[in-house]
């Protein structure tokens, strides 16, 4: 018995000891494992994260030393906020490039309709190699000098790859601020403004997938621009939006739940970023975990949307003048429909221009002609701008041209673009001019009958007609929404920005929107032959410049150590609104991240 006894616990023991040796044996595995997980890039993205994240600060502010160019790859020195902000370290934007373009700003990813002509950061001829966004479409180049190599826990080297794809989402549709426009350009009651552009007309949208908004119902004729009479035809609205863009307040300051919110009617709900992701990102195992709402409205089966709609499109206020003004005033932006009396809009707008245009007698006379058009309804008066007495010219002298400024009986500016209708000279200079030359094409051209802003367009960025989004930009005033890029938009948008205009985008890039007008809308420069509902539309509607871009980053990572496997590539999805205001400073975050409205990492 004492031997049995004597066994059993040998037997217990050794169980035991079989027993710990087996959990030692795989505590040890499992905690070789996690080191392995929390060090090895190859099996943890926690590496590739921090290199994406810096990726996209570097895209954002740009690096505070310029990187080495190989001679191979072109090296982003370029940044989203060094392009509009250029060297000033204050919140003032657009002291470096006025306008965006494909020609001028090598981080964008130049698109038509889904075919990339020209990868982010290419040199010229160079082709696309990589996918960034998983659509089976390469849009990407490879930069390899972005970041410097680091030591892996396999005792090899790691080394880094990096290709951007980004895409201008200004240059689209917004589903927030266009459709649901409230009148026709000069229909006597209603301006033109950003929500007359009608979604339900591009082809994709056509049969439904963009509900016709405009007030009245469907859009008639070729135009692009003609609606039936209000009353014909109910009034479609997009479910938690309204049929009244206007009515939404956009800002940040206000918040924009993902999901309606259930009260009965419920409340305005702009669409948001989260939504607008699931229409970019269709390709991605984590689409339909996103937010529908947006996407099923669009039933978009061709994924057409993607390249076409946004729900954020913002402009920022632009600085102009000498240094010594804008350190007073950031924006200088003068309100053509502010109040007073003639003599005292004149002088506010003579101070506002003399820095672009002169503080001359020419100046001065076409200022006083503003003021007479701005209000043709009493007498011509004479008025001292800048110690120069000059006596205004109303629209009446352009031979019955008196009705056409007045809207219910009151004169006024429905845009910046009316300014082009506004002839230099005294009364009688214009006089002789008309006598001088045809009233009907052949003009010459161009004609001597012309506005200032025919040969100072910089006029155009210190004036302004206040947005319609009132709301909005009464609580967020130095950005506006709703205005299309028209250097980088398609051409089935471009049709919807000019309401059936000219095909094509004659003159493009355009360095701004002086220049819009006066390629598109003046054409022959004589203030009578002026497409005046183009050029209120054109001044309402489009922008020069982008601030609002959707962005994939794609990271390969190489470990030269012999048992490390083949390079493992890691993606990044964020979107980057560079209109919000930020102290800049190349190379340093500051508050930088502020501009990166949604940030995701893709498996």
């Amino acid at each position: 018995m004492l031997l049995l006894m004597v066994l059993s616990l040998l037997t217990l023991f050794l169980l035991m000891g079989t027993t710990f040796l087996v959990l030692a044996t795989r505590a040890r595995t499992t905690a070789r494992a996690f080191m392995a997980a929390t060090s090895d890039v190859q099996a943890s993205p926690t590496v590739p994260r921090a290199v994406l994240d810096e990726a996209l600060l570097m895209l954002v502010r740009g690096c505070q030393e310029d990187l080495p160019n190989d001679g191979v790859d072109v090296i982003p020195g370029e940044s989203l906020l060094g392009d509009m902000y250029g060297a000033d370290r204050e919140r003032r934007p657009f002291l470096g490039e006025r306008h965006d373009s494909f020609e001028s700003d090598l981080f964008l990813t130049e698109t038509a309709m889904g075919t990339v002509t020209r990868p982010a950061y290419a040199a010229p001829g160079r082709a696309p190699g990589v996918d960034n966004d998983a659509d089976g479409v390469l849009d990407g180049v490879w930069l390899d000098n972005l970041f410097p190599k680091m030591a892996s826990s396999s005792g090899g080297t790691l080394s880094f790859r990096v290709s951007y794809l980004v895409l201008d989402l200004d240059s689209r549709i917004n589903a927030n601020t266009h459709g649901g426009g409230s009148g026709d350009p000069l229909d006597g009651t209603n301006p033109v403004g950003p929500a007359d552009i009608d979604g339900s007309l591009l082809p994709p949208f056509a049969n439904g997938g963009w509900a016709t908004l405009r007030d009245g119902g469907p859009a008639v004729g070729g135009g692009g621009g003609l609606r039936n009479p209000p009353g014909l035809h109910p009034t479609r609205e997009i479910a938690g939006r309204g049929s009244s863009a206007y009515g939404l307040r956009l800002d940040r300051n206000f918040s924009r739940p993902a999901s309606l919110p259930k009260a009965t009617p419920a409340p305005p709900n702009p669409f948001t970023f989260g939504e607008l992701e699931r229409v970019l990102r269709p390709f991605d195992t984590d689409w339909s975990t996103l937010p529908p709402r947006l996407a099923s409205f669009l039933k978009d089966l061709d994924r057409t949307a993607r390249w076409l709609v946004t729900t954020d499109s913002w402009d920022v206020a632009t600085r102009i003048g000498t240094a010594a003004q804008a350190s007073n005033n950031p924006t200088l932006r003068f309100d053509l429909t502010a109040g007073g009396d003639k003599p005292a809009f004149a002088l506010a707008l003579f101070d506002a221009i003399k820095g672009v245009a002169g503080a001359n007698q020419a100046t001065a006379q076409w200022v006083a002609n503003v003021a007479e058009h701005r209000d043709p309804s009493t007498a011509p008066q004479a008025m001292t701008l800048g110690g120069l007495t000059v006596t205004g010219v109303g629209p009446g002298t352009l031979r019955g041209a008196t009705g056409q400024w007045t809207w219910n009986g009151v004169g006024g500016f429905i845009s910046t673009g009316d300014l082009l209708c506004v002839p230099r000279g005294t009364k009688d200079e214009i006089e002789a001019l008309l006598a001088s030359i045809p009233p009907l094409p052949p003009i010459p051209a161009p004609s001597p009958l012309h506005s200032l802003v025919s040969s100072e367009p910089r006029i155009l960025d210190a004036v302004m007609v206040p947005s319609r989004f009132n709301a909005t930009t009464t609580a967020d005033p130095y950005r506006e929404p709703g205005r299309v890029n028209v250097n980088t938009c398609s051409a089935p948008v471009w049709q919807l920005v000019c309401a059936g205009g000219p095909p094509g985008r004659p003159g493009a890039p355009y360095q701004s929107l002086g220049d819009l007008l006066l390629n598109v809308a003046q054409g022959t420069q004589d203030v009578r032959h002026v497409n005046r509902a183009l050029a209120n539309r054109l001044a309402s509607v489009a922008t020069v410049r982008s601030n609002v871009f959707a962005i994939w980053i794609t990271v390969e990572v190489k470990d030269s150590a012999p048992d490390a496997g083949p390079p493992t590539c890691h993606r990044l999805f964020a979107i980057v609104d560079r209109s919000i205001p930020v102290l800049y400073e190349k190379g340093r975050n500051n508050d930088v991240q502020q501009t990166i409205s949604l940030q995701r990492f893709l498996n």
